[in-house]
């Protein structure tokens, strides 16, 4: 539960430090490349801009940011009372959406038969063929060919190319 709780804080963080990146560069400092057009991290930050951009003007104000952070905050302190703490933000229904999103997307990778279920046999079979990707077929790993297929599986949910078969 710890652990669900600071993932859940972290993500929570990183999210409010993205927009804040993306909505503004610091002074002096060059802007950060934009996603690939097309990708689905140039979709999400589209997506992202546009909510928060509620008189959709093409800029975020200071006014439309603050009430971004208070829609989130009150989203997190689900008995309203100002303050929230680590079983708040756990049991809020932004860590239950989360968290319900993460599970559908793994029945989608699993889910070889369409029902909605994963099988032992489903899941065994779908892991032991990134085995065989990461092995090349043999029959077993190094060390360097598990961090090379780890660094791709990065790239590829960061919307860079991977050829990693899934």
């Amino acid at each position: 539960m710890r652990k669900f709780v600071l993932t859940a804080l972290t993500l929570s963080t990183l999210l409010a430090a993205g927009a804040v990146s993306a909505a503004a560069p610091a002074a002096g400092t060059a802007p950060a490349p934009s996603p690939a057009p097309g990708s689905r991290h140039a979709e999400w930050r589209q997506q992202f801009f546009d909510k928060v951009d509620t008189n959709h003007d093409g800029t975020i104000s200071r006014a439309e940011y603050q009430a971004w952070i208070d829609n989130r905050f009150a989203k997190l302190d689900s008995n309203g009372d100002g303050t929230v703490d680590a079983n708040e933000v756990a049991t809020s229904p932004m860590a239950a959406e989360r968290v319900e999103k993460r599970a559908e997307g793994f029945v989608r990778r699993y889910d070889t038969t369409g029902s909605g279920q994963v099988s032992k046999t489903d899941f065994e079979a779908k892991e032991m063929q990134r085995f065989d990707r990461m092995s090349n077929g043999a029959d077993s790993i190094t060390e360097e060919q598990f961090d090379a297929a780890a660094s791709q599986h990065f790239k590829h949910r960061r919307g860079a190319p991977a050829d990693n078969g899934g």
